[in-house]
């Protein structure tokens, strides 16, 4: 894409970007579209909200809803947490927590956030369970192609028993839609059903969906278009 970035401290385990260093000159080969200049502090920062939510998921059951900047984690039977996507800070009772900061010195989204937890009293259920796989995706999607190309949950609507998340190219660019029944609709009008893609790796399943909503012709949809 058109950003030609590379990643000064990579977590390869848990995919732990944080200090991301994007070279501001674009690429002319690939034509990305969502070529902008961007500050380099709040993409780490939009990155690393959704991985502590993740890591906070894996403990406690819980949805997340956006609302402009904001991410909301509501986790079962605690407070809402915000966490600001443009600072990175997570806001909960009364504190507030500088995750760049936090970040830097722990040096692993683990450690961060074992010490979130114990700082807001977050009691990890005494059974296991699973993240639901659509967050996992939502998550793996930021985490790829927020830095390369602006890709960011525009909105977290809920209609018909159905959450549906809009998944929007940089600031004014196309939009497409996953739904939690797993049914993924891009800007043409195509639907196809992500149920034969869930055995893929989180990483594989979300160059899926992207290329489905055909964002970028180096991105091929895998699915053929009927005609």
């Amino acid at each position: 894409m058109g950003f030609v970035y590379n990643m000064d401290r990579l977590d390869r385990k848990n995919m732990g970007v944080f200090r991301l260093r994007i070279a501001l000159d674009v690429n002319p080969v690939k034509e990305c579209q969502s070529c902008t200049q961007r500050d380099e502090r709040e993409v780490s920062a939009h990155i690393l909200a959704y991985q502590i939510a993740h890591q906070l998921l894996s403990s406690v059951p819980g949805q997340i809803q956006v609302d402009g900047s904001r991410l909301i984690l509501n986790l079962q039977e605690h407070d809402p947490l915000h966490f600001d996507l443009r600072s990175g800070s997570l806001h909960a009772r009364n504190l507030n927590i500088p995750l760049e900061q936090r970040y830097r010195n722990e040096k692993s989204l683990e450690e961060l956030a074992r010490q979130i937890k114990e700082e807001i009293q977050i009691t990890p259920l005494d059974t296991k369970h699973q993240i639901d796989p659509l967050a996992t995706l939502i998550v793996k999607l930021i985490e790829i192609y927020h830095a390369r190309c602006g890709l960011h949950i525009s909105s977290v609507q809920c209609q018909e028993n159905r959450t549906i998340w809009e998944v929007k190219l940089h600031e004014n660019g196309p939009s497409g839609w996953i739904q939690s029944d797993g049914v993924l609709r891009n800007r043409f009008g195509e639907e196809v059903n992500m149920s034969e893609w869930m055995h893929l790796r989180p990483e594989k399943l979300a160059m899926y969906v992207f290329g489905f909503n055909r964002f970028c012709r180096h991105f091929p949809s895998p699915v053929k278009p009927n005609h």
